[in-house]
């Protein structure tokens, strides 16, 4: 079954949407604000590390809650087109301010590959942001620290409500979206970047 729109957009509009939804600071600021301050906490890499994860968790998001239907394939890819220019444009400038070659793109990708291994180290797990949160926490040096699993779990819950509740007021016919998050593995877009 595919979806009707309610409104008419395009794929390529939903998709620079969504791109520009996984780029908001919102929810990345939200997440920081509930950290508390503590001199083991670096804020810098919790900060970048976040919106990595938001980035991922919007391009699962769409592959799972798009999934059997015709729109998905050119959503996604329209979604990783515009993060991939994105991503140039950082790059360059950031390289060019810090003298140093900076791939953003890159970094999403290796992220994508870290997610994907400690998923797949526990493949039966219910609640995949019981895997995410620690494994965001160990990327930002606080493997042990409570707060910033739970920043990185609500950053995966909040871009998956986010990229859900985007879908249904778009589609006309959003009932036969799945209710529960995505598990993101392979068949969820995290290797269509």
């Amino acid at each position: 079954m595919t979806f009707s729109f309610q409104h008419p957009v395009s794929v390529q509009e939903l998709g620079e949407s969504l791109a520009n939804f996984s780029l908001d600071r919102e929810s990345v600021l939200f997440a920081l604000s509930r950290l508390p301050d503590e001199h083991s906490i670096n804020k810098v890499t919790i900060e970048y590390e976040i919106q990595l994860l938001k980035i991922l968790s919007v391009g699962w998001g769409i592959s799972y809650f798009m999934e059997d239907h015709s729109e998905k394939s050119p959503l996604i890819k329209k979604f990783w087109d515009v993060l991939f220019e994105f991503s140039k444009n950082l790059s360059s400038v950031t390289s060019l301010t810090i003298g140093k070659e900076v791939d953003y793109f890159r970094a999403l990708k290796e992220r994508i590959d870290i997610y994907l291994r400690a998923l797949a180290e526990v493949p039966h797990v219910k609640d995949p942001a019981s895997v995410i949160g620690p494994t965001f926490a160990r990327l930002c040096g606080s493997m042990d620290n409570v707060h910033v699993i739970m920043a990185g779990n609500r950053i995966f819950h909040l871009s998956l409500e986010g990229v859900k509740h985007f879908l249904e007021s778009v589609f006309s016919d959003a009932s036969d979206l799945p209710t529960q998050p995505a598990y993101p593995d392979r068949q969820y877009g995290a290797v269509e970047c």
